[in-house]
């Protein structure tokens, strides 16, 4: 019940069903889960811990707020710290990791134009899981999905606003079917390289619709 809670209230916070800054309200959270009071306060502390919602004592809680600094803050970390994935997995991904990069690839390269942006979230996840996976460190895995969780609460608040919106999403497929051609041939400079500009292309982006 508990990680049910957890999964649920944190899946709507990064899709804005829970607006930045808004009052989380306990008792409709408890009849929409269908769960008790006690694993929806739990929930709401984990993710307090991951600075996803704020709780003030005596006054409720409220959905963490969004804005430019916090991007800025979110991919310094994110730019380093997938860099890392990307340089680890070159050496570490397994056969059967690299076939299904191969396989990942084939699937993005195919989407229909014009890719809409649920489609992307969606695959661009798994790419950045199986890269995170093949590094094979589990502590850099764990940060970098909740990191992830906060790149993609942003992106959500800021994508209706984005211009050229297929043209970006197409560039940044292409950019990982790169990065995994390069992990592959175990070229950890240049999938290390890649990465890093992968990401700080897209804070750009982001940056933009701030």
């Amino acid at each position: 019940m508990n990680d049910l809670a957890y999964r649920a209230i944190k899946a709507r916070i990064v899709a804005l069903e829970m607006p930045p800054a808004s009052v989380v309200d306990e008792t409709a959270l408890v009849d929409e889960l269908g769960v008790g009071l006690t694993p929806v306060r739990q929930a709401l502390r984990r993710l307090a811990l991951e600075n996803l919602v704020v709780i003030l004592p005596r006054r409720g809680t409220l959905v963490a707020d969004l804005n430019a600094s916090d991007l800025s803050k979110i991919y310094e970390m994110r730019v380093e710290l997938e860099t890392l994935a990307a340089q680890l997995a070159a050496v570490r991904a397994t056969p059967q990791q690299q076939r299904r990069m191969q396989e990942l690839s084939l699937e993005s390269m195919h989407l229909a134009a014009p890719i809409d942006n649920h489609t992307y979230l969606e695959i661009d996840h798994r790419m950045h899981m199986l890269l995170w996976q093949s590094a094979h460190n589990e502590f850099l895995e764990e940060t970098l999905d909740g990191l992830f969780s906060h790149a993609l609460r942003l992106w959500n608040f800021a994508v209706d606003r984005a211009e050229r919106l297929d043209e970006v999403l197409r560039q940044a497929i292409e950019e990982h079917v790169r990065i995994f051609e390069l992990v592959i041939a175990h070229d950890e400079a240049g999938a290390a390289q890649l990465m890093r500009q992968h990401i700080n292309r897209f804070q750009h982006e982001m940056l933009q619709l701030f």
